[in-house]
């Protein structure tokens, strides 16, 4: 998953209520269709559970050391 991509859901988690809410407790699946991601960078991304967006913003910058999905 691009560095680029995931600044881009994290930064849009903290900026936009809205979004935040869907990537924590709504259609996280409709909402990240809005970036560039592949369907196995999109599972990666459902697959975070977090109760708040701090720890979701943390949950994603794993994914971005974890070397299949690292671009």
């Amino acid at each position: 998953m691009s560095s680029l991509q995931l600044n881009a859901i994290a930064t849009r988690a903290l900026l936009d209520n809205q979004f935040q809410a869907a990537i924590l407790n709504g259609p996280r699946r409709e909402r990240l269709n809005d970036f560039d991601l592949s369907e196995e960078e999109i599972e990666a991304v459902m697959s975070i559970e977090a109760p708040n967006v701090d720890l979701f913003i943390r949950r994603l910058g794993h994914l971005m050391t974890t070397p299949h999905l690292a671009a």
